[in-house]
């Protein structure tokens, strides 16, 4: 079960994706679906500031802890209505966090998503992978995983994607997980959440860049981009091997028209934007859909689709 996305980009959960004026002006711009905020059970206000360095140096990326902050998602179930309105697909961020009802993670994720589909939302994409919260993310065990993809999926119509942690340093890993969600039927995999545990120094303040977590967060933007096309081509390979209807979103690292054409090689047929939005606001996803087209109309190609997975072996 898909969701059809053109153009084949869209926002990155996260940036500038939390309040409906924000979410117009996703809709408003020229991305192909609009993406929320990782949605809780519980309004948060996040992690104390500062919380997002938007520039490390030489603009190599971005680095935040933001520790989820939402209006709840019961107040996005009133927005969804509206954001439908203006004719692309809603595709509900959804997250699990400790809240004052205290429910446990998989139980989060099955409420949340049953009010969420109610609501209108045209898909669900599970971010089991937010690096910024004190537990280890959901993405990081495959008990987990199966879990709250059992729950959700028993339930819910409407496609499903699922938010991956990057797992470039644990390839066992990263093979429990893709097996585990074979089991499942999953309309598309975004890869990949920002890299954990990263560290910037401001020389001016000799001081760390953020507050929360002892200053680690999660590294977004260019410097991610090869740990990205590697997540891609990986869960791409791998699915192709299975024989899985199972898309993949790449995301992370894509400030040019040229970054997302090498995700398209490597597999994904929907690109995600996050830091670039950040940098760019909306009018990015423009500028970058004009440049994969005028690429693709110079290299003799008529739509992304005939790049998906073409990239050679050296």
């Amino acid at each position: 079960m898909g969701i059809r996305i053109y153009p084949p980009i869209t926002n990155a959960s996260g940036p500038l994706s939390v309040t409906y004026e924000e979410l117009e002006r996703i809709a408003r711009s020229a991305t192909g679906a609009i993406v929320t905020k990782s949605m809780t059970h519980c309004p948060r206000q996040g992690n104390p500031e500062p919380r997002l360095w938007a520039h490390l140096d030489g603009k190599i990326g971005s680095l935040n802890s933001m520790g989820l902050p939402n209006l709840g998602y019961q107040e996005y179930a009133k927005l969804i209505p509206k954001l439908k309105e203006f004719g692309k697909p809603v595709i509900a961020s959804i997250a699990s966090a400790p809240c004052a009802h205290n429910l446990p993670p998989v139980e989060q994720y099955r409420e949340i998503a049953g009010a969420i589909e109610k609501a209108g939302a045209d898909a669900l994409e599970l971010n089991l992978s937010c690096p910024n919260l004190e537990d280890v993310p959901i993405s990081m065990d495959p008990q987990s995983v199966r879990a709250v993809l059992s729950a959700v999926t028993r339930d819910v119509k409407i496609p499903i994607g699922v938010k991956l942690s990057p797992y470039n340093n644990v390839p066992k890993l990263f093979e429990e997980i893709a097996r585990t969600l074979l089991d499942f039927e999953i309309a598309y995999v975004a890869t990949i959440n920002s890299e954990p545990l990263t560290l910037d120094i401001d020389l001016k303040t000799r001081a760390k860049v953020i507050r929360p977590n002892d200053g680690f967060g999660g590294l977004g933007g260019p410097a991610v981009l090869p740990i990205a096309l590697a997540e891609v081509h990986r869960f791409y390979r791998f699915f192709q091997k299975h024989r899985a209807q199972i898309a993949v979103w790449g995301v992370g690292g894509i400030i040019r028209a040229e970054d997302a054409i090498k995700h398209f090689l490597a597999g994904a047929s929907v690109v995600q934007i996050g830091t670039l939005f950040l940098w760019e606001g909306p009018q990015a996803f423009e500028r970058l859909w004009a440049g994969i087209q005028q690429w693709l109309t110079e290299n003799g190609f008529s739509s992304v689709e005939e790049l998906i997975g073409q990239v050679r072996d050296a």
